[in-house]
C-alpha cells in the first residue's frame, strides 16, 4: 500500500463509528483529500492535535484502493486565537466552508490554497478588523473560482460605466450594472468599487492592509455577500454560521 505525504489544511471532519473521523484537508499537492483518522477521538491518540478544522500540518497518508487512511500528522499550524473569538471563529469557518466546496479531488489549487492560508494567518495574529478581511476574502474568493464581480463595465450589457454618474449593484447579473439595466437594483458608491478593485489587486500577504470605514464596509457586506449566495449553490450554507451572527448582533 503506498503512502503519500502531503501538506494541508483541515477543512472539515465528521465523527465516525466510536473513535474515528473522517477528515476533509485541502492540500498543496492533491487538491481536497477526505482520509479516515482511526482512534484520532481518543483523549491519548497521537492524530487528535491534527484533526481539528483550522488546523495546518503534514499528513503521512496511506493510499488504499478507494480511500485514504491518515497514518501520522505534524501540526504546523493551529490557528488557535481563530477559536476563542466567537466572530473570528464564524469567519473562519466560513473560509473554510467555501475552500472545502471550491476544493477539487485530485485538483491543485494553489491560488486558493494561499488565499485561505493567508487570510486564517491574518485572522488569528494580525490586527485587521476581521470583517474588514472577510470582506477582501470573498472578493478574491470569488476571483480565484471564476466569478469575479463586474467592476468598470456593465454586467448585463457589458458598457463601460467608469464615467457613469450612478452606478447599481445587481448579484444575479453578476456585479455592477448601469442605469439602464439596473432594473431595481441597489445604487452603490463609486468608492465602493474602486475599494472592491484595490482589494482583488493585493497580493495575498497585502490583504492585511486593508481598512474600510463603516459606510463602505456596509455597502461592500450587501455587495458581496449577496454575490455569494446568488452566484454559489452552497453559498447561502457556507455562510450561514456568519449571516446568523450577523444577525443576533443587529448587524443586518
Amino acid at each position: 500500500m503506498p503512502v503519500i505525504c502531503v501538506s494541508g489544511i483541515v477543512t472539515r471532519y465528521v465523527n465516525y463509528r466510536e473513535n474515528d473521523r473522517i477528515l476533509s484537508i485541502f492540500t498543496i499537492e492533491r487538491g481536497r483529500v477526505d482520509a479516515k483518522a482511526r482512534g484520532c477521538r481518543r483523549p491519548t491518540s497521537p492524530l487528535l492535535p491534527a484533526a481539528q478544522p483550522f488546523v495546518y500540518g503534514e499528513f503521512e497518508l496511506f493510499a488504499g484502493k478507494d480511500k485514504f487512511t491518515l497514518n501520522q500528522a505534524s501540526v504546523r499550524e493551529s490557528f488557535f486565537p481563530v477559536r476563542e473569538d466567537i466572530e473570528r471563529y464564524a469567519i473562519g469557518s466560513s473560509m473554510l466552508q467555501l475552500a472545502h466546496e471550491a476544493a477539487q479531488e485530485g485538483a491543485p489549487n494553489g491560488a486558493l490554497f494561499s488565499l485561505l492560508y493567508h487570510a486564517l494567518s491574518f485572522l488569528a495574529y494580525g490586527e485587521i478588523v476581521p470583517e474588514d478581511l472577510f470582506l477582501c476574502f470573498l472578493a478574491r474568493y470569488l476571483n480565484a473560482i471564476g466569478y469575479c464581480p463586474a467592476i468598470t463595465a456593465c454586467a448585463q450589457c457589458g458598457r463601460d460605466i467608469r464615467g457613469d454618474a450612478h452606478v447599481y449593484y445587481a448579484a444575479g447579473a453578476g456585479g455592477a450594472v448601469c442605469a439602464a439595466c439596473a432594473s431595481g437594483a441597489r445604487e452603490v458608491s463609486k468608492t465602493a468599487l474602486e475599494a472592491l478593485r484595490r482589494m482583488l489587486r493585493l497580493e495575498d500577504d497585502g490583504m492585511r492592509r486593508v481598512r474600510l470605514t463603516e459606510g463602505l464596509r456596509r455597502e461592500l457586506s450587501a455587495m458581496l455577500l449577496s454575490q455569494v449566495e446568488t452566484s454559489l449553490e452552497y453559498g447561502v450554507h457556507a455562510l450561514s454560521f456568519y449571516t446568523d451572527l450577523r444577525r443576533r448582533d443587529g448587524a443586518d
